[in-house]
């Protein structure tokens, strides 16, 4: 039996915030699986490719974490399915999983997963909970960053491999 602990986002781009979530995940637990999620999406929300935020992610754990991805579904049941055949991928059922976020209460994410939590096929799930507060940092905003040119204040909020791979990109 092993705790393997489970991160969920869109990586839009990967910023230190998640990479303190990650690391966090790193230091205390026995394996650590980063989903990208949207993987097959590019829009104003997701303007980089699955492969560029793999890459990103590749670059900046290497080995160190468990990488895959989850399309977006119009049933939740269907994107539900989809958690459990990857989450299956890499665990037993007596496996301790643990999903950690950073908004328990108000996460759409979050909440189908407690909707359909009988679905998955493990004997224990967890939600750990970890406040953006202490990075107050979202996608959002450094996309807005990016689109304003304002790289030196983008550049406090990504890691220089992120940088090196988005900013250092840009025509």
């Amino acid at each position: 039996m092993q705790n393997l602990w489970i991160i969920i986002w869109r990586f839009s781009p990967l910023h230190i915030w998640h990479i303190s979530l990650i690391n966090y995940s790193l230091k205390n637990h026995d394996k650590t699986i980063v989903i990208i999620w949207s993987a097959e999406k590019i829009d104003k929300n997701n303007p980089y490719s699955f492969n560029e935020r793999n890459e990103i992610l590749k670059k900046e754990f290497g080995a160190n974490i468990i990488l895959d991805y989850l399309n977006d579904y119009e049933k939740d049941e269907n994107w539900i399915s989809a958690l459990n055949s990857v989450i299956k991928k890499y665990s037993t059922k007596e496996d301790n999983i643990y999903f950690l976020w950073w908004d328990l209460k108000n996460d759409f994410a979050i909440k189908v997963i407690k909707e359909h939590i009988q679905e998955l096929d493990f004997n224990t799930i967890s939600f750990i909970e970890k406040p953006r507060q202490e990075i107050p940092i979202s996608a959002t905003k450094i996309r807005t960053l990016l689109k304003q040119k304002n790289y030196d204040e983008t550049e406090k909020w990504l890691s220089k491999k992120t940088v090196d791979l988005i900013i250092k990109k840009l025509p």
